[in-house]
């Protein structure tokens, strides 16, 4: 069951503030570090297997771009690979090279955290979902938007037979930008909870498009939403789970709103400060 507390403390592609994003080792992190489920992005490779990624491409969170076996095959969609060509990738090193949140050069990050990084592989969604499954945890699947991309017309259907064969139906918090992955969720999985994720464009009336889309919450960026927003959506009974904070005040702020979830890439720092807000 997904979790019943005041505020989600939901773990942004696993803890990526201090472990590279979207992999097992980010997701087991997370958990440990007391989020009370974490994110996950689904894309489809061209041999229609879910991974688990955020870019479109591989350039940013691989070393496609460096492998003479991927040479002249830019931008690297995820699309354009077979499963077996990505598990060539490394998918961690890129994190101790870029240093993204700035945590290695910190001092955060321990040497033997650094060392575990290097070669970490692309997860399957099966994989990601086995895992939350036998840690008896929770997840926010996002399905990519694919509208332009290989797999647009079989990515939802293909991402909900995954959650319901690996058991997972009732774990599982689904959302995407992509409105009609939605739709289609709504149709072919109805008990499956749904989270409309929107941009930082305004919404007028954010409880009239949750319901269009017979969700149960509303994914707002962190700057576009108010305290009113949030009144309004929790009196219609709608879930409000806001994405990226990363500031202890802002946390504990939004909390203060009644909003039901915070995306962190800082799982721990939002502990802390959901301790302090609901016990201190």
């Amino acid at each position: 069951m997904l979790p019943n507390v005041s505020t989600m403390n939901i773990a942004h592609r696993g803890a990526q503030g201090v472990c590279p994003e979207n992999t097992l080792l980010a997701a087991g992190m997370g958990l440990a570090y007391g989020a009370h489920m974490w994110e996950l992005d689904v894309s489809m490779t061209k041999d229609g297997v879910l991974v688990v990624i955020h870019d479109d491409t591989l350039e940013r969170t691989t070393n496609a771009a460096q492998l003479p076996a991927f040479a002249g095959r830019a931008p690297w969609r995820v699309c354009d690979f077979t499963y077996d060509e990505l598990k060539t990738l490394d998918a961690g090193s890129w994190y101790v090279q870029t240093d993204p949140f700035g945590q290695i050069a910190a001092g955060a990050v321990d040497d033997d955290d650094i060392a575990s990084y290097k070669e970490l592989r692309i997860p399957t969604l099966r994989e990601a979902l086995e895992f939350t499954r036998d840690a008896g945890w929770c997840v926010n699947v996002e399905i990519k938007d694919h509208a332009h991309l290989i797999g647009h017309n079989v990515i939802a259907e293909a991402t909900l037979d995954c959650i319901r064969d690996t058991d997972m139906v009732e774990s599982v918090l689904l959302s995407s930008f992509q409105y009609r992955y939605l739709e289609q969720a709504g149709i072919m999985l109805p008990e499956i909870p749904l989270g409309v994720l929107v941009y930082d464009e305004p919404v007028a009336d954010p409880v009239a498009l949750v319901r269009s889309l017979k969700a149960q919450a509303y994914h707002p960026w962190r700057k576009n939403v108010t305290e009113e927003v949030v009144d309004r959506l929790r009196d219609a009974g709608v879930g409000v789970n806001v994405y990226t904070v990363n500031d202890a005040a802002e946390m504990a702020e939004l909390a203060s709103w009644g909003v039901t979830g915070l995306f962190t890439d800082f799982p721990l720092l939002c502990w802390g400060v959901l301790q302090g807000e609901l016990f201190g």
